[in-house]
C-alpha cells in the first residue's frame, strides 16, 4: 500500500535547501570567503569577520566587497599566495601554505593572524566555475608557542655555549644520538666519533672502564648518574669534570631520555691533589727530620771514626731509601780513597766483602779533589769521564745504578773522605735527597773531627803519661850516683882521690839534671811564644862547626863515624846561631842516640837556590811509617831499647820544628823504616833572595834583637 504524502501544511514548513546552506555558512566555526571568479570577494561568514576583525557594514568591509582583489593583494601576491589562489580559480582545489596576514596593511587596525587555507573551485554541471570557496585555519597561537619553543632552545643552547658546562642527552639506552655542540667543541671530536658510545673514547684511559661500567648500570637501574673523570681536550690535555646525568621518564613510566652535563672542576681537583700532596710530603718531612734527628744524636755519641762511618752507612740508607751506602775516608795527598764502612741491602750481598781502595783517579777522587756534590742519574754517571775508575778492582765494584755523592769537610774546609749512595729504591736522587745527605755528612765530619781529636787528645794524654815515667826516671837515674857520694863524702874516711872522684859525679849528674830542667823550660818558652830570637847574618858553615863541636863528645863515646860534606857556596843566612846550633846538635844527637854503637851519621849541606839545606843522615833504627808524621810532636820517641840507652825526654825534634819556624825554614824526615836509617833535613832561605825590605840594616857578623 503506497504511503501516504506528508499534509501539505507540515511541506510548506521544511527549510529549503538554500536556507539549511546559509545557515550552515553562517554557523560555521571556520572563517570562509565566497570569491567571484575575479577574485573579489562575494562573502564571508561570521567566523571570518571575527577572525579579521572587520565587521559587516565597516569602512573596511565596504572596501574588502568592492575595490578589495585577492589576486591584486600585495602581501599575498609576494608571499606567492596570489599565485597559487589563480590555480584554484583554474578550477583546481589548492591548500595555501602558512602566512601572516597584517588587517593593518589594508588602512585599518586590525590583527595580524598566522593562516592556513584550502581555495575550493564551485562549478556548475558544465564545469564552469561559478565561485571559490576560500576556507581559512587560524594557527596565530600554535606558531607563536612554536616560536616561543625556538627562542627558548636557543637561549638555552647560547646559555650551555656561555658556560663551562658540557650539556648531552641520551637515548633510554644509554646511547648518543642527538648531536652536542658543547661537547665537541670540548674534545674536538666530530659528531660521529662522539655518536653512540664514541664518546667515551675522549674519557681517560685509567677512567674509562670504571666510567663505562657505572654508565651502563645506571642505565640498566635508571638511576642518577653521577661520577667523576678525566676528558681529553683538543689540544690533547686532560681535565677533571664533574658529571651528573639525570633520567627523564615520560608520562607512561618509562623513561624518555637522559639529559647530563659536565663541569670542569679540574683547578679544584688539582688544588685538593696539591693539598694531600703537601700534608704527605709535610708527614713525610716530619718523619725524615726524625730520622736525621736520630742519625745526629747516633752520629755524637760514637767515639771512634770507624763507629762513624758504621752508623753513617746505616742511617743513610734507611733515610734515603738506597740498597747501598759507603764511607770513604781519603788517605794520603793523591786523594785515595780507603773504604771505612758499606751497607748493601739483600741485593748486593755478594758484595758485601768489597773494601778496596781507590788509586786517586776516579770518580771518587773527583769528589773529594773538588770538594764538590755529585749527583747522577744511570745515564748520567755512566756519561761522566771519570766513571768506573776504581782502580785496579773495578771489575769487582758493586754495579751502580743512579749516584749521590757529597764529600766529608772538616772545619777547616780540608777533606775528609766522602758518603756516597746509590740504586735509589724508588726514582732518582731529589734535591730533597741531595739536602739531607749534604746535612748527614756535616753531622758526621764533625763527628769524624772530633774522632780525631778525642783520639789525640787520648794520645797526648798516653804520651804525657809516658813523658812523666821518663821524666821521673831520667831524674831519679842521677841522683842514685849524686846520693852514693854525698854518703861516701858525708862517712869522711874516703881518700883524696875518692873525694875528688866523688865530687866529680855530683857535678856531672847535677850537670845533667840541669841540662833536662832547662831543656823543659826551654820548650815551654817556645811552646807559648816567649823565646826571643838574637838574628844576625850568618854564614851557614860556621853553624855546622859549632853543631859538630857541640856533639862531638856523645858521637865519639857511641863510637860512631861522623863525616860532613858540602858547602853553602858563600851563601848567607838571617838567624839566631845559639837557636840554630841547638837545631844542628838536636839532629846530630837524636842520629845519635838512635844508631847502634859503631855507627855512620853524615852532615850534608847542599846549595839549593833560594835556599840552603842541611841534611843529617844516620843507619840507625829507623823510624816505622805510623809513627813518621807524629816525629815533632811533643813527648814523641821511637821505640826506646831494653837498656834505654838513647835517655831523653823526647822534646828535641818539637824543639828543632819550632825554631825553625820561627825562622821562615821548614823541616823533613824520611826513613825507609825500621832498620833502615833515617834523613832529617833542614832549610834556610838565603839571604841574598830575600826582599831588599826584608834585610836586615847592619853589616856582616852584627846582631840585632827581634821578637819571634
Amino acid at each position: 500500500m503506497p504511503s501516504e504524502p506528508a499534509p501539505p501544511a507540515i511541506i510548506d514548513h521544511l527549510a529549503s535547501p538554500d536556507m539549511r546552506f546559509r545557515e550552515l555558512f553562517e554557523q560555521a566555526p571556520v572563517s570562509i570567503q565566497i570569491l567571484a571568479p575575479d577574485g573579489r570577494t562575494l562573502r564571508v561568514n561570521k567566523a571570518w569577520e571575527d577572525l579579521w576583525q572587520i565587521p559587516a557594514g565597516s569602512a573596511l568591509g565596504q572596501y574588502i566587497f568592492g575595490e578589495y582583489n585577492v589576486l591584486t593583494d600585495p602581501q599575498l601576491v609576494d608571499s606567492g599566495i596570489a599565485a597559487r589562489l589563480r590555480r584554484a580559480f583554474a578550477g583546481e582545489s589548492v591548500q595555501i601554505p602558512a602566512i601572516r596576514y597584517d588587517v593593518a596593511a589594508l588602512g585599518a587596525g586590525g590583527p595580524a593572524r598566522w593562516v592556513t587555507a584550502r581555495a575550493h573551485a564551485i562549478k556548475d554541471p558544465a564545469g564552469h566555475i561559478l565561485e571559490v570557496m576560500l576556507m581559512h585555519e587560524d594557527i596565530t597561537e600554535r606558531v607563536e608557542a612554536e616560536a616561543a619553543q625556538r627562542l627558548r632552545e636557543e637561549r638555552f643552547r647560547s646559555l650551555v655555549m656561555a658556560t663551562s658546562q658540557i650539556v648531552w642527552t641520551n637515548t633510554p639506552d644509554g646511547r648518543v644520538e642527538e648531536d652536542s655542540p658543547s661537547w665537541r667543541a670540548f674534545t674536538g671530536q666530530s659528531y660521529d666519533e662522539w655518536k653512540e658510545f664514541g664518546w667515551l673514547d675522549a674519557v681517560h684511559p685509567e677512567d674509562r672502564a670504571k666510567t663505562r661500567a657505572l654508565w651502563a648500570a645506571c642505565v640498566a637501574s635508571t638511576s642518577l648518574f653521577e661520577t667523576e673523570y678525566r676528558v681529553r681536550r683538543a689540544d690533547g690535555s686532560y681535565r677533571w669534570m664533574a658529571v651528573k646525568g639525570v633520567p627523564i621518564f615520560g608520562a607512561s613510566g618509562a623513561i624518555r631520555e637522559w639529559i647530563g652535563a659536565n663541569t670542569d672542576i679540574h683547578e679544584t681537583v688539582t688544588a685538593q691533589a696539591e693539598v694531600v700532596e703537601r700534608l704527605n710530603r709535610e708527614k713525610r718531612n716530619a718523619v725524615l727530620l726524625a730520622k736525621v734527628a736520630q742519625a745526629s744524636r747516633t752520629l755524637h755519641t760514637a767515639l771512634a771514626s770507624d763507629g762513624i762511618a758504621e752508623a753513617l752507612v746505616s742511617e743513610v740508607r734507611d733515610i734515603l731509601e738506597v740498597h747501598q751506602a759507603v764511607v770513604s775516608l781519603t788517605s794520603g795527598e793523591n786523594w785515595a780513597q780507603g773504604i771505612t764502612a758499606v751497607s748493601l741491602s739483600d741485593k748486593y750481598a755478594a758484595f758485601r766483602d768489597y773494601a778496596v781502595k781507590t788509586d786517586g783517579s776516579g770518580i771518587y777522587a773527583e769528589v773529594c779533589r773538588t770538594n764538590r756534590v755529585m749527583r747522577f742519574t744511570q745515564a748520567q754517571l755512566e756519561a761522566h769521564p771519570a766513571w768506573r775508575a776504581f782502580g785496579s778492582q773495578a771489575r769487582a765494584h758493586p754495579p751502580m745504578r743512579g749516584w749521590l755523592a757529597v764529600p766529608l769537610i772538616d772545619r777547616a774546609g780540608k777533606n775528609l773522605g766522602l758518603i756516597q749512595a746509590s740504586d735509589k729504591i724508588e726514582g732518582d736522587f731529589t734535591e730533597e735527597d741531595e739536602a739531607i745527605l749534604v746535612q748527614l755528612a756535616s753531622i758526621a765530619s764533625n763527628g769524624f773531627e772530633n774522632a780525631r781529636l778525642y783520639g789525640s787528645l787520648q794520645e797526648q794524654d798516653r804520651r804525657k803519661d809516658e813523658f812523666l815515667a821518663m821524666l821521673a826516671h831520667e831524674l831519679r837515674n842521677p841522683l842514685a850516683p849524686i846520693s852514693a857520694a854525698a854518703d861516701m863524702l858525708r862517712i869522711g874516711t874516703a881518700s883524696e882521690e875518692r873525694v875528688r872522684r866523688a865530687s866529680e859525679v855530683i857535678s856531672r849528674q847535677v850537670r845533667h839534671m840541669t841540662s833536662l830542667v832547662d831543656d823543659l823550660l826551654d820548650v815551654s818558652r817556645v811552646t807559648r811564644g816567649l823565646v826571643q830570637l838574637d838574628t844576625s847574618v850568618l854564614d851557614p858553615m860556621t853553624i855546622v862547626a859549632n853543631a859538630v863541636e857541640q856533639s862531638r863528645p856523645m858521637i865519639e863515646a857511641r863510637g860512631h863515624v861522623l863525616t860532613v860534606d858540602g858547602d853553602a857556596g858563600g851563601a848567607r843566612i838571617l838567624g839566631d846561631p845559639n837557636r840554630l846550633v841547638q837545631v844542628l846538635v838536636n839532629l846530630l844527637n837524636n842520629a845519635a842516640k838512635y844508631t847502634p854503637p859503631g855507627g855512620r851519621i853524615a852532615l850534608l849541606v847542599a846549595r839549593q837556590a833560594p835556599a840552603v839545606s842541611i841534611s843529617v843522615r844516620d843507619n840507625g833504627v829507623g823510624i816505622e811509617p805510623q809513627l813518621l808524621p807524629h816525629v815533632f810532636d811533643l813527648f814523641t820517641q821511637a821505640q826506646r831499647s831494653p837498656d834505654r840507652a838513647q835517655g831523653g825526654l823526647g822534646i828535641g825534634l818539637a824543639l828543632v820544628k819550632t825554631i825553625m819556624a820561627l825562622h821562615g825554614g821548614t823541616v823533613a824526615v824520611q826513613s825507609d823504616g825500621q832498620g833502615n836509617g833515617s834523613v832529617f833535613t833542614v832549610s834556610f832561605n838565603v839571604l841574598a833572595d830575600l826582599p831588599a825590605s826584608s834585610r836586615p840594616a847592619v853589616p856582616s857578623g852584627a846582631s840585632h834583637r827581634t821578637a819571634p
